[in-house]
């Protein structure tokens, strides 16, 4: 389905900027953990939700409320996305030559949805949501980036090295070209 297609290249692209970084200041390899699918698929992964929300000074005793409103509402995210692009024509998830309008349609999903768990739980600065939500996106691309870095060296290491044109014959002369 086009709407899975979608999120990986989202999740390549945003990521670009932050293995550049990483290349640049490295820090820990992830763990496995760090690299489990449900983290990387998962809309609002807890870890990040939770890291956003310390930055963003919101009052811990609601960190566990807005945890578990998110992680319920993960589930509608592709139901709400699909309602949206089936009232359009041409409907963007049906065609790749429509990217861009199912980003949109994605990125105006997951604010409806984190703006309303964040409303429900007394946070209403509409600007303040929206750089939580970038920053909850932003921590997952830069993950993602390094978990595709750690996967791509690891397939490197166990992958067998070619054996060069010029290897020397048994008797130690290089062999002809």
């Amino acid at each position: 389905m086009l709407i899975r297609s979608l999120i990986v290249p989202v999740l390549c692209f945003a990521s670009i900027a932050a293995v550049q970084a990483e290349e640049k200041n490295p820090a820990a390899a992830p763990t496995v953990d760090e690299c489990s699918k449900e983290l990387l698929l998962s809309y609002f992964p807890e870890p990040f939700v939770k890291e956003t929300l310390k930055k963003n000074q919101i009052p811990e005793d609601k960190w566990s409320a807005i945890v578990k409103d998110l992680a319920s509402n993960d589930k509608t995210v592709l139901p709400r996305v699909e309602g949206k692009a089936d009232k359009m024509n041409p409907n963007p998830l049906k065609s790749p030559e429509y990217r861009e309008q199912a980003i949109t349609i994605f990125r105006e999903t997951l604010l409806e949805i984190f703006t309303e768990v964040m409303n429900k739980n007394g946070i209403t600065d509409k600007e303040q949501i929206q750089g939580m939500l970038d920053e909850i996106q932003h921590q997952k691309a830069k993950r993602f980036a390094k978990c595709m870095e750690k996967s791509r060296k690891e397939f490197e290491a166990n992958t067998p090295k070619e054996e060069s044109n010029a290897a020397p014959k048994a008797n130690g002369s290089p062999q002809p070209h």
